[in-house]
């Protein structure tokens, strides 16, 4: 008797991710990341590519990022300690996928705009 076996589900990532939150996670991983709040509000710092409060808190939900608290140095001098942004564990598993899946083969955003379309690109 032949016996067949599931497909293991173990390494499947269990989130979908959007490119607005791949990007996010490439710029945690790289260590781009932190957050602060002023005057109740909660802000995100990001070094090259555009983090939204919005998309951090979806992460953190997701349980992909997590805040260190007090531990990113300060906006300006004699301001309050940020708080860095790092992937979890699950996070991690979730970049390494998105990153080696073969629809992604750039890093998360650098892809090249479109090109114009040739009735915009004439000029009458």
């Amino acid at each position: 008797m032949i016996r067949h076996r599931r497909g293991s589900t173990g390494n499947a990532p269990r989130h979908r991710l959007t490119s607005t939150h791949r990007t996010a996670l490439w710029e945690i991983g790289c260590g781009n990341v932190v957050a602060t709040s002023s005057l109740g509000r909660q802000y995100v710092r990001y070094r090259s590519e555009r983090v939204l409060i919005g998309t951090l808190r979806s992460l953190e939900t997701s349980g992909l990022a997590e805040r260190v608290p007090k531990s990113a140095p300060s906006a300006y001098m004699g301001g309050p300690l940020q708080d860095r942004v790092r992937l979890t564990a699950a996070g991690t598993i979730a970049l390494t996928a998105a990153i080696s899946s073969p629809h992604s083969a750039s890093p998360p955003g650098t892809t090249s705009a479109p090109a114009p379309a040739e009735s915009a690109a004439r000029t009458r």
